[in-house]
Parts: C-alpha cells; sequence; structure tokens
C-alpha cells in the first residue's frame, strides 16, 4: 500500500471532524478571529498563537516548510519541462493542452510528458553519440537550525552543538574551527584557510604565489605556453584557481589540503576534518544530520523533515556533447535546452528524493496537532496531504525526464 494513501484516513476523517469550522480566511472583526486560521501559511514561518505545545508547534511549522518547497517544486519543474518542449518543437496541440489544465500537477506531468517525447524525437533526429557530464548537486543542512528545533521540542531555551555534536552520515560536517584541523587517517581535508601542505581549489595570496591555472590578479613569469591558453604558468599576485596539487599554498586555501588546515592570528578557519582547538558544527554536506540533542522521536523526526526541506542545494553543472551527429542543428538545440533546463531538474531531483523518504513523517505525525488553534486544524492537515503528493508527484516526473535525457 502507499505510504502516503495509509495515513490519509485519519487524516481526512480529522479534517471532516473539524469542517463546521472556517480556515483561511480574512480575520475582518475580533469575533472572526476563533473560526478563522491567519496564522498559518503554507512556506511561511507559523506564529506561536496558534497555540498548542511545543511539539505542535514544530509539527506545525514543520509541514509549513515542506509544504512550501513541495508547492515551488511544481511550479519549477512545470517551467523547465515547458522550456524543452518549447525548445524542442512538441506537440503545439498537446502544449495547449497542457497549458489549459487547472490542476497544477496535472499541469506538470502533461508538460514533462511533451518534454520527455520531444526529446525521444530530437536524439533520433540528431543521432550520434550524447555524452551528459553532470556534477551533481550538493545539498546542506543547518546544524543550527536542527538544533533550534530539538530545544523546541525539549521545551529547552537552547541546544548545545559542542556539548551534543551532531554526525554527519553519509557526508561531511562542516565545523568551525579556532586552531588546525586534519583530516581522518591523512585524508585530505576541506579547507578556507591555511593549508601547510598542498593546497587543490584556489589560493589566495597578495605576495604571489606559484600558479599553474587561471589568476585574478597580476601573473608574472608566464611561459609562452601559458599566455597562449590564458592561463597563469608563473608567479599569480592575487588568487589562483584549479592550483595544481603539488603547488604549496602560501596564504588563503579554498579548496582541498592534503595536510594541514591552520588558522592564523586567531581567526577561525572552515572545514570537514578534526579540530584540535575550539569548534562550532555548521552543516551537513551531502549527508543527513542525525543525533545532537535529544528530543521526542516524533518531534525530532519532524525537525529531520523541516531542516531537509530548507537544505540549501547547489545546482548541479551539466555538460553535454555530441559525437558522430547526423543532424548538427538538432544535436545544437538539444545541447542549449539541456544545458539551460537540466540543472534545475537535477537539482530539484536529489531535494525530494530526501523529502520524499520523510513524507511518511509528515503525514503521520499530524495527530500532534490536535491541540492548536481549532480552526487551523483543517488547514495544517490538507497542507500536510498536498505536500506528500506534489513530493511523489515531482519524484515521478523528474525521473522520467533523467531517464529520457541519459
Amino acid at each position: 500500500m502507499n505510504k502516503l494513501n495509509r495515513f490519509k484516513t485519519p487524516l481526512v476523517l480529522a479534517t471532516v471532524l473539524a469542517l463546521p469550522i472556517l480556515a483561511n480566511c480574512s480575520a475582518v472583526e475580533d469575533a472572526q478571529g476563533a473560526v478563522c486560521c491567519t496564522e498559518y501559511k503554507a512556506g511561511g514561518t507559523v506564529s506561536a498563537s496558534i497555540g498548542g505545545g511545543a511539539q505542535a508547534q514544530v509539527a506545525v511549522q514543520a509541514v509549513s516548510d515542506f509544504s512550501g518547497i513541495a508547492a515551488a517544486a511544481i511550479d519549477d519543474i512545470t517551467t523547465a519541462c515547458r522550456n524543452i518542449a518549447t525548445d524542442l518543437d512538441g506537440d503545439k496541440t498537446k502544449a495547449n493542452a497542457a497549458e489549459q489544465m487547472a490542476d497544477k500537477k496535472d499541469k506538470m506531468k502533461a508538460w514533462c510528458e511533451l518534454a520527455v517525447a520531444s526529446i525521444g524525437t530530437f536524439k533520433a533526429t540528431a543521432g550520434g553519440t550524447l555524452a551528459l557530464v553532470v556534477n551533481p548537486p550538493m545539498c546542506n543542512v543547518s546544524v543550527s537550525a536542527k538544533a533550534n528545533c530539538q530545544a523546541k521540542c525539549s521545551g529547552s531555551a537552547s541546544c548545545d552543538v559542542k556539548a551534543n555534536p551532531p554526525v554527519c552520515t553519509g557526508g561531511k560536517l562542516e565545523i568551525s574551527c579556532k586552531g588546525g584541523c586534519t583530516g581522518e587517517a591523512g585524508a585530505s581535508v576541506k579547507c578556507e584557510g591555511g593549508c601547510s601542505g598542498s593546497c587543490t581549489g584556489s589560493c589566495t595570496a597578495m605576495g604571489g604565489v606559484q600558479c599553474a591555472g587561471t589568476c585574478e590578479g597580476a601573473c608574472e613569469g608566464n611561459t609562452q605556453n601559458g599566455a597562449a591558453t590564458g592561463k597563469c604558468e608563473g608567479m599569480c599576485k592575487g588568487t589562483c584557481s584549479a592550483t595544481a596539487p603539488s603547488v604549496k599554498c602560501e596564504g588563503s586555501c579554498q579548496g582541498s589540503c592534503d595536510a594541514k588546515c591552520e588558522a592564523k592570528a586567531g581567526a577561525t578557519i572552515k572545514c570537514d576534518g578534526k579540530c584540535d582547538g575550539d569548534f562550532e558544527p555548521l552543516k551537513c554536506e551531502g549527508g543527513k544530520l542525525e543525533g545532537g540533542c535529544k528530543a521526542d522521536v516524533k518531534c525530532d523526526g519532524n525537525c529531520d523533515a523541516s531542516v531537509s526541506a530548507k537544505a540549501e542545494c547547489t545546482p548541479p553543472s551539466i555538460s553535454v556533447q555530441f559525437t558522430g551527429e547526423a543532424d548538427v542543428n538538432a544535436a545544437g538545440r538539444i545541447q542549449a535546452t539541456f544545458e539551460a533546463n537540466l540543472p534545475l531538474i537535477f537539482a530539484f531531483k536529489a531535494r525530494l528524493e530526501g523529502m520524499a523518504k520523510l513524507t511518511a513523517t509528515i503525514t503521520g505525525n499530524a495527530d500532534v496537532v490536535v491541540d492548536i488553534k481549532a480552526a487551523c486544524i483543517p488547514a495544517v492537515i490538507a497542507s500536510a496531504v498536498a505536500a506528500g503528493e506534489d513530493v511523489t508527484a515531482s519524484v515521478s516526473v523528474t525521473t522520467s525526464l533523467v531517464g529520457a535525457v541519459q
């Protein structure tokens, strides 16, 4: 049985029982305050005046955060599919029919189905071999957001992340470190500071750094080859990007350090290794944030849903190349629309797949909202159910699109 459907019956029952109370109407008179819900809006910050205990307020905010991103995904994915279908001469009759659809999920599905069909037609016309290189998106979850939510669960004023450091399962925990930072078992460490070894990424040193990449500043000692390629192969007084692995960075490294990443003059650095001084966890990169301060299981699950929805995801870089194509024009149009629209598709696919795993949490834990303002219960429950359906629909179409382009 579909996980979402399993939770619909009790949620719909609760909604029906609360039907005599109006929701989402304007509070034009004080008398309306008891029967109108102005405290909740999907995607917004929920007002404390909605009432209920700490766990209820955490659950309502999680539903709001989850719903806002889920609804935005529908709109943005529809736009990307519309762009692809239009760029690739999608069937105009089907395009007009898709645009006339009132239901947003139906419209998204129709446009994306047309995009998939248009991709297939153009790939066949272009011929040859398409190579799609995707530098995958990276989603970062805020440690402070999770900690603040856990504190609300327990009714505490705050959650001490230093005393209760979380774990970034499947990813790397970025920290702010006062001191030196080293990788585990001799591994390189992500570094935003001084590097005592070799830096791969970029190095800023106003006094000059040996450079074998692009120099943003004054480059001295260019070889003839460097001048021809637009690269600096000498001393860069500024920032050298794409630093060769063998180059020592006598300045600030922004990338990977194969030795020790160090703070200078008492400053802090950002790294993802072990700090030998005072540190503070910042974010979980590419993984799931677990542990931290103790909280009720249901409430902690709602915190996970909330921070997952608000995660910052960097869009992927997409590179499209054809070899042996029969129709250069068709190949060029595919390349242009893919590079313009696929980064959003891949970014949402990564975020939504993580959110899909928490859909049951959002719908299953909705029973804790029974003590909030009565007029808001139907709105919150309906929002939770709609968010689950939006996420499921979005994951489905993004999966189809990715399958069509690869």
